[in-house]
């Protein structure tokens, strides 16, 4: 029986399916440990081979995702950079005697440090760097596996949840920015609010989780340890915060000029690696060691993911992938109150879920840029776009496939010896995350309907 569609075209429909379906399938098990550049790298290469994109819409793809990959690598550098030089160790060393062994005040404070290393520096940054920081924090107070489990749910969750006030909190973030060309003021002003809400609501659940395995004391005595290895100096520390404030000053001034952000975080990480050189130098006389380490600890293989999976998703466009959330989005406009922006969220959210927000968020824009053509106005286009954020930050923590982040924090604690049971992750994962996606939503919607903020997108910048 025919289905009305031209032969090719239905090669072409099966071809990007099963491509993308063996891409996932590659991302999600890894044969032979493969990396994820490696798994959506043979994606794209099969795309290109069997014609479901072309060389053009690879080409596309660079272009789209340059600004974030250039970004990805400067926010990690410098992330890895005040690490090596200490920053993150004295921070964490803060918090603790802050806590003056009080096991809640130490969850909350513990929490709320991650939060801001991943507002800052970005989720992957928050998650790399504080998740082994944090385990052998842990070790040092003695902690029974389910005290563990609170601190490092703290970690986790709250770093992804952490993502979304600034467009360089979430490389995702980047993409829609740069996709559909909105500054990283109008983001922040959007998301801003909706993330300090979510994050106050996810500490409050994941405390209700784990209220009885929070410790009530626990003694400082073991801490001191910390605090003998790579401490900070003073002027050091001052050259770091200064760095940091100017890399977010330098975020707005790009952003008002409409340049791309990855300016100021290079520029930032470029800075710091010369006070790191020189440090170096003047404390041991060398810093090669350092510095090949630092470039090894790099995620190189997210760059070549970034690109080889949007020219997977490209192919999508074939079975009607495209068209089908540009009807969910269009349909939701017609819901009554804050339904039309958490229907949309929710749809990303199930995607996302189930096959990554990467993928998920390419789609999302896609589709997004198809309903602009609509003739929308700035209150539905600003529900829509900052719908797909929330969904694509919010949504994976559901299921721990879902987000790049979540899967590099379970893949450091297991190289740690720990390992979170995937029914243990369901129970608390899957609850925080329908929860964040309505509270987001919410606010969302007040933002929108009765602030009466609206995003204004330059469509003539947009392909259709």
């Amino acid at each position: 029986m025919s289905l009305g569609l031209r032969p090719h075209m239905d090669y072409r429909a099966v071809a990007a399916l099963a491509i993308f379906i063996f891409t996932l399938y590659l991302m999600v098990r890894r044969p032979y440990r493969i990396n994820l550049g490696l798994a959506s790298g043979i994606g794209a290469i099969l795309s290109l081979l069997a014609g479901t994109v072309t060389l053009s819409d690879a080409v596309t793809a660079f272009m789209e995702i340059m600004d974030a990959a250039l970004a990805f690598i400067g926010i990690v550098a410098f992330s890895l950079i005040l690490d090596y030089l200490g920053f993150f160790r004295w921070a964490a060393i803060k918090v603790i005697k802050a806590a003056s062994g009080d096991g809640l005040k130490l969850y909350f404070y513990t929490s709320l440090l991650t939060a801001l290393v991943s507002i800052l520096f970005a989720n992957d940054s928050a998650i790399l760097i504080l998740t082994p920081i944090v385990v052998e924090v842990i070790d040092e107070l003695r902690m029974g596996s389910k005290e563990r489990l609170a601190y490092l749910f703290a970690a986790g969750l709250i770093a992804d949840t952490a993502a979304m006030p600034l467009v360089t909190s979430n490389p995702v973030n980047i993409v829609s920015a740069d996709f559909l060309c909105y500054s990283f003021i109008d983001h922040a002003i959007f998301m801003g609010p909706v993330a300090l809400a979510t994050i106050a609501m996810s500490l409050v659940i994941l405390y209700c989780f784990f209220r009885s395995s929070i410790p009530r004391r626990y003694t400082t005595e073991a801490i001191e340890c910390l605090d003998a290895d790579r401490i900070i100096h003073p002027s050091i520390l001052k050259v770091c915060i200064s760095t940091l404030v100017a890399v977010n000053v330098g975020y707005i001034l790009v952003s008002i000029n409409r340049l791309p952000v990855s300016i100021a975080i290079c520029s930032g990480a470029l800075s710091l690696l010369l006070t790191y050189i020189v440090n170096s130098r003047l404390s041991s006389g060398s810093c090669y060691e350092g510095l090949k380490s630092m470039v090894r600890e790099i995620n190189w293989d997210i760059v070549v993911f970034m690109a080889s999976i949007f020219i997977v998703v490209q192919g999508l466009k074939h079975i009607g992938t495209i068209e089908f959330f540009k009807r969910i989005f269009l349909e939701s406009l017609k819901l009554p109150g804050f339904l039309s922006i958490l229907s949309p969220s929710l749809a990303v959210t199930v995607g996302a879920s189930i096959m990554n927000n990467w993928p998920m968020t390419i789609l999302g824009l896609l589709s997004i840029r198809d309903v602009l053509g609509y003739g929308l106005d700035d209150h539905h286009i600003a529900g829509l776009v900052f719908s797909n954020i929330i969904g694509n930050n919010l949504g994976p923590h559901f299921f721990p496939l879902g987000s790049l982040a979540i899967i590099m924090w379970m893949e450091t604690m297991r190289r740690k010896g720990l390992s979170i049971r995937l029914r243990d992750y369901l129970k608390v994962g899957s609850v925080v995350s329908i929860i964040e996606v309505t509270v987001s939503s919410i606010i969302l919607w007040v933002e929108i309907s009765i602030l009466g903020m609206k995003l204004n997108i330059p469509l003539d910048h947009l392909r259709y």
